[in-house]
């Protein structure tokens, strides 16, 4: 039975004793904490004797050492840990600086990339044919003459197939010479040389909002129920918005006296986690349902606003990528009014799209296409209550800085619908901060991840409320200009389950429904810490984090190793993936108080090179780790583990396949 005090490994100063007891039954090492002013007291008393009886104890009842044991003290130790930080301790989010000197070489334009996006610069075909507001379709004659082509043209619709959501049907084609009218949402147009060789010189799809009548008394009724309008933008940080969405910011500033939440903090690692928080208000992994299967049945916020005779409309590019149907099989149906992933298909599909430059489609920018589309739906629904999310995944989804280029174009959309919107809430928002771009492996990478951008406007009808306004301008941190004066406002810390509550308030204004968790934002909010506000903790940007020496430090080798065989435990019963070695720890930082021993790892694999990060939770009995909550990737992944179908295991596998491929040692 041996005995000694040492320093806890993240300090180099006696703050606390660390009495080691090792029993040779056992042979694993026990922790006992004192504070220093404790332990010298206790030693002034009772001498050594104090210390015997630790090392006896545990020589004379070994079951003391045993998983249950350990695992219920440790749950026992860290419960009372977190009771006296929750109930002291409320959070404090520090928003990083946009411009830190630490991502400067990641955030600066290198002159690399395009400053704008011009598609019509690859002038992949004419503008043979366009559809005007209402309906009709037109070949244009001007752009006819000018390329000089003699052709014939045909058209035809199409939809979504019911059962699908990967396929869909189309009506036959239809010739037409100069014009045509169209009673359907969604045309593709194709045209051909007249002369020989008949070859296709040009296809495109068009399409347009066609307003649904009423059917039921109750949507007869005008209902002063004010619209919410929902705009994402995937994957763009608070700060990333400030950096490359400049008019879009004055433009909420100037024109919609926006509230910008400054504490939005996500609550999933990915899309589709946050989206189930702030779309359902439930978690994803235990409350959802199935995630692999369609989602017709899943209680979705739209869903309760159709019922109360609001139009939909939900709209998202990139559909292989889509919320509902990556690595899912999306809705049977309609999951409202106007569905636009039948148009992203088709044009996703097709020949034009591959011979675009990226973010095009022919002459057009991609994301001005699903502008236009809710554009319409809010003129053609002027006078009803409306609920539509555009979703905007590829404009911001694969490069950091890439988002600037909707910037100009969002902006106009905002300036020109104010009159439109002007008895509506207006949320523009993201899901959670850039994940794979090389920032994500700074410390300041990390906390704007966890940091999406999230504005609100309230509508007109209520904006004279002034404790109301009072309200929303407390819940919220950052300079806005409200009307006339700048106005500095205190920061409370959110996430998007206060979001879910807030579209649920809003369908019931002033009526506030019971969900089971989060608080609406147009309610006064108190000083929450992450637990309280139902942020996980491996998200929270509540605590300080002290680096350690990642070399010097041999516990730090072995919670890097207990965090491989997590990575692999969840693995293992996928035999088509490999089980990944330790590479490399590349940070190990202490969260939060010393005495939780919680730890974040970013730590490098082989033979994948994915950079993974986590927190553990240092367990003294046992002298064992375990990952808190989720583990993320931090690197982008490819095709590596294209031979898992579960989205939350693609970011952990590295197929076997990959290993004949590899170079040889």
């Amino acid at each position: 039975m041996l005995f000694r005090l040492i320093p806890p490994p993240h300090s180099s100063t006696f703050r606390r004793i660390f009495i080691v007891c090792v029993s040779y039954q056992t042979h694993r090492p026990v922790e006992f904490h004192y504070s220093l002013p404790s332990f010298v007291e206790m030693l002034r008393r009772f001498g050594s004797f104090v210390i015997l009886f630790f090392c006896v104890s545990i020589f004379l009842f070994p079951d003391l050492l045993s998983p249950s044991t350990l695992t219920h003290s440790l749950k026992t130790r860290r419960s009372v840990v977190r009771q006296k930080r929750n109930s002291s301790i409320k959070c404090v989010v520090r928003p990083p600086d946009p411009w830190d000197q630490s991502i400067l070489e990641y955030v600066l334009d290198d002159g690399s990339r395009p400053v704008q996006l011009a598609c019509r610069d690859a002038k992949v075909q004419p503008e043979l044919t366009f559809l005007d507001e209402n309906g009709v379709l037109h070949l244009n004659s001007s752009a006819v003459n000018e390329s000089g082509l003699q052709v014939e043209c045909q058209y035809r619709t199409y939809d979504k197939l019911d059962g699908d959501d990967e396929k869909l049907i189309y009506a036959k084609w239809i010739s037409f010479n100069k014009t045509a009218k169209i009673d359907a949402e969604f045309i593709e147009v194709s045209c051909q040389r007249i002369w020989f060789p008949r070859t296709r010189v040009y296809s495109n799809n068009h399409n347009q909002i066609k307003p649904i009548p009423r059917q039921s008394q109750k949507q007869f009724t005008p209902a002063p129920k004010a619209s919410v309008i929902i705009i994402v933008l995937d994957s763009v940080s608070h700060s990333n918005f400030r950096r490359t969405m400049n008019k879009t910011l004055e433009a909420l500033h100037t024109h919609y006296g926006s509230f910008i939440f400054d504490g939005m903090t996500k609550v999933g690692d990915n899309s589709f986690s946050n989206a189930v928080g702030f779309f359902a208000g439930k978690w994803w992994n235990t409350e959802f349902g199935d995630v692999h299967g369609f989602f017709d049945d899943h209680d979705l916020i739209w869903k309760r606003y159709r019922k109360e005779g609001y139009r939909t409309l939900y709209s998202e590019d990139y559909p292989g990528f889509n919320l509902f149907n990556y690595l899912s099989k999306g809705f049977k149906k309609k999951p409202v009014d106007h569905y636009f992933r039948p148009f992203w298909l088709n044009v996703y599909w097709s020949y034009v799209h591959r011979r675009s430059k990226n973010l095009c489609y022919g002459n057009n920018r991609m994301h001005n296409l699903q502008l236009n589309y809710l554009s319409q739906f809010i003129s053609k629904y002027k006078d009803q209550p409306k609920f539509a999310v555009s979703w905007f995944t590829e404009l911001g989804h694969d490069w950091l800085n890439q988002v600037r280029y909707g910037d100009d174009d969002i902006a106009k959309f905002l300036i020109k619908h104010v009159k439109d919107l002007e008895d509506s809430y207006l949320i523009v928002m993201s899901d959670h901060g850039h994940r794979f771009d090389s920032i994500r492996k700074t410390s300041v990478g990390r906390q704007e991840e966890r940091l999406p951008f999230f504005s609100i406007s309230l509508p007109k009808l209520i904006r004279g409320d002034s404790e109301l306004m009072e309200t929303v301008r407390n819940n919220t941190k950052v300079e806005i200009k409200l009307m006339i004066s700048l106005i500095s406002i205190f920061q409370k810390l959110t996430s998007f389950f206060d979001v879910y509550t807030t579209f649920r308030h809003i369908l019931n204004y002033p009526k506030l429904p019971q969900t089971a968790r989060g608080r609406s934002l147009l309610l006064p909010l108190q000083d929450r810490n992450c637990e309280s506000a139902n942020i996980p903790e491996e998200f929270c940007v509540c605590e300080t984090e002290v680096p350690l020496n990642v070399t010097a430090n041999a516990r730090v080798r072995t919670m890097a190793q207990d965090f491989v065989k997590e990575i692999n435990l969840r693995l293992e019963p996928h035999i088509q993936c490999v089980q990944l070695k330790l590479k490399n720890v590349i940070a190990a930082n202490l969260v939060g108080e010393a005495e939780e021993e919680k730890f974040r790892f970013t730590i490098e694999t082989s033979p994948s090179d994915a950079i993974f990060e986590a927190l553990l939770l240092f367990d003294p009995f046992s002298y064992q780790s375990t990952v808190i909550g989720d583990i993320n990737r931090i690197n982008k992944y490819g095709s590596q583990s294209l031979c898992v179908n579960d989205q939350f295991l693609r970011k952990l596998c590295f197929c076997s396949t990959f290993l004949e491929v590899l170079p040889k040692e």
